[in-house]
């Protein structure tokens, strides 16, 4: 069965064209993916910059595109940061450590690049003044209870602040998502391991929810927020949340509770009460505005 491609947005046609787009962690999950569909546009480059060599291989192995750069280096190193950043027109910031255990246990690490990194970019775009600059987070960022969801509230707070308080050349905006099904690490890899080895499902808690969404869908909500990007706001579409009992017995009902890790909330949310009060709702999305323009 051939899957139709969708047709190409015409707005987006006309604010790619010829562009030069910089992704930093553009080897993992949703960089890669968000790669390889704006490849269909017609751009002059994207530079995926990933700190993973082998991620960095497997992209180019299949992606057969020329406009396709693929830039080995850290958002730590400014000097790299500066020359990855060399005459782009937009940026779009998927890098970060993500995995909660993780992150609680290596707190420097995750701070220095969830923040600090975010910081590292915000000054080149100062100074290379990119068209648009685009920041991914996570509904973990909204109330957080863990490291992982303070940090990227603090980036999300980072580019609300260089919205409004820096050059207006560039647009500085945040995109906020739930889990996404195809993001390396995700409990799906967990249970699909288990269920090939016969085990039980390992679940936290039957009765935890979660917001889910694909990653093409993800993709898609990016670009779409590409055109109407303003300074300083936040971008968060309409998802659905599952128990995870549920999604765990569309793969096997034979399940184990081994308890909610450190930091983990029954029920994430997508925005604060606050939030919600200075947020303007459409029919996929909320747009969040920034503090002062409240």
């Amino acid at each position: 069965m051939v899957t139709k491609k969708k047709k190409l947005e015409p707005k987006l046609i006309k604010l790619l064209k010829n562009k030069t787009i910089l992704i930093t962690g553009g080897a993992g999950s949703i960089g890669s993916e968000l790669a390889k569909k704006i490849l269909e546009y017609p751009i002059s480059s994207v530079r995926v910059l990933d700190i993973d060599e082998h991620a960095l291989f497997k992209l180019g192995r299949a992606v057969n595109d020329s406009r396709l750069r693929l830039l080995l280096g850290s958002i730590l190193d400014k000097d790299r940061l500066e020359l990855a950043g060399n005459s782009v027109d937009i940026i779009i910031h998927t890098a970060a450590i993500k995995n909660i255990e993780i992150s609680e246990y290596n707190p420097i690490e995750t701070i220095d690049v969830n923040i600090n990194g975010t910081v590292n970019l915000i000054k080149m775009a100062i100074k290379l003044k990119p068209k648009i600059f685009i920041n991914i987070s996570t509904d973990k960022a909204a109330d957080p209870s863990t490291l992982y969801g303070s940090t990227k509230q603090l980036s999300e707070r980072l580019i609300g602040w260089a919205g409004n308080h820096v050059q207006p050349s560039t647009k500085y905006s945040t995109v906020r998502f739930g889990n996404v099904f195809e993001s390396r690490g995700n409990v799906f890899e967990i249970w699909d391991k288990e269920n090939k080895e016969n085990k039980p499902l390992s679940i936290t808690n039957p009765e935890m929810k979660r917001y889910f969404i694909h990653v093409n869908e993800v993709v898609d909500f990016i670009l779409e927020c590409l055109p109407i990007t303003k300074n300083g706001v936040v971008f968060v579409p309409k998802m659905k949340s599952y128990k995870i009992k549920d999604m765990a017995s569309k793969i096997s009902f034979k399940q184990k509770v081994i308890g909610t890790r450190r930091g983990e909330k029954m029920e994430e949310i997508l925005l604060t009460k606050e939030e919600s009060k200075r947020s303007v709702e459409y029919d996929n999305m909320w747009m969040i505005k920034p503090f002062h323009n409240s």
